[in-house]
């Protein structure tokens, strides 16, 4: 089988595997926590509760907020580790491996597969909370809305890349994948890309949030608790960086891969 046939079948595999089985469900679950804080904000304006903002201005104040810090890392955790995790698990790796293809093609597919499984389901994060906000939010222009919620699903789909990417490492490097990716996805993105210190600077987290600082107008401290970033990178800095980012971690994924017993 060639590099690119190969390539292609585990694309379509891994596509199946987390966007088609009942896996799905779990990551459906958390793209529908922002939609959950939409309905209920929506009753309370319904009800006359002055106090909630504005659904225009609580879609992009803190649903993206939202699907940045909580949903981003838990999709890519739910949906990438498994992709690769599965096979060591099953023995399956051990197949793979013993083909006559490239094992960066094998992973590149695998990536691939994981990535597009994880698009619509960011769309379920970024679209459906609109759709329920939208009929409530008088006086504000249809494209407007389709404005924000594209920057949304352009700023979570560059995060999948990225994030997935270093899930992607992490499934192959280690047998304890998901301890290490709570640590830098939590730890390391959220935490310490929201605070002051050197490890802000390196955390892809800050420039994720950057993105929606420049693209939704969104404050780097929503919540009141995180530090905001008194040099925030331009769009253009920050796509540069999560690129290169993603490629580093594929790089070492496929390093790993060639270091990690099979069995």
């Amino acid at each position: 089988m060639s590099s690119i046939a190969a390539m292609f079948h585990l694309t379509g595999f891994a596509l199946r595997r987390r966007l088609f089985g009942w896996q799905a469900l779990a990551s459906t679950a958390v793209a529908l926590v922002p939609t959950l804080v939409a309905l209920i904000a929506a009753g309370e304006i319904r009800s006359g509760n002055e106090q909630v903002p504005k659904p225009y201005e609580l879609y992009g104040e803190f649903l993206a907020p939202v699907c940045l810090y909580c949903v981003l890392p838990f999709l890519s955790m739910l949906t990438m580790l498994p992709v690769v995790g599965s096979l060591y698990d099953r023995g399956a790796i051990g197949y793979l491996f013993t083909r006559p293809t490239p094992r960066w093609s094998l992973l590149l597919g695998l990536y691939k597969g994981g990535l597009l499984a994880m698009l619509p389901i960011m769309l379920v994060a970024s679209v459906v909370p609109a759709l329920v906000l939208m009929p409530l939010s008088h006086g504000i222009e249809f494209r407007f809305w389709l404005q924000r919620v594209a920057y949304l699903s352009a700023i979570l789909w560059i995060g999948s890349a990225a994030y997935g990417a270093l899930c992607m490492f992490l499934g192959v490097w280690s047998k304890k994948a998901l301890l290490w990716a709570l640590g830098l996805l939590i730890g390391w993105g959220v935490i310490a890309g929201s605070l002051t210190g050197p490890l802000r600077e390196i955390s892809l987290h800050r420039y994720l949030l950057g993105l929606m600082r420049n693209w939704l107008a969104v404050d780097n401290a929503w919540t009141g608790f995180f530090v905001p970033d008194r040099d925030p990178p331009s769009s253009v800095q920050a796509v540069l960086v999560l690129a290169l980012g993603t490629l580093i971690f594929l790089a070492m994924a496929v390093r790993a891969m060639h270091k990690r017993d099979v069995l």
